[in-house]
């Protein structure tokens, strides 16, 4: 993971390289669960920054529509 910033835009806390456990991404109609993504997290409002290649993974993960490693039910609600 490459370091391309070191501040947070939203609160100027530094960001710190951690795995974040769990994200969750749509595409059209695809909802993505993904484990264990590496991130930039800042260490005072949590805001998440991603690089490209992290990114790009994702959008790959999503675009082969592979066999996932688990499946979990998830609620729809309706406001």
């Amino acid at each position: 993971m490459m370091k391309k910033f070191e501040y947070c835009f939203l609160c100027s806390g530094v960001l710190v390289g951690q795995q974040v456990t769990k994200i969750q991404t749509w595409k059209g109609e695809l909802v993505g669960i993904i484990e264990n993504v590496p991130a930039w997290v800042c260490n005072q409002c949590g805001e998440r920054y991603y690089d490209a290649p992290t990114l790009e993974k994702i959008d790959v993960l999503l675009s082969k529509r592979e066999q996932p490693k688990k499946n979990l039910i998830v609620p729809a609600y309706e406001f």
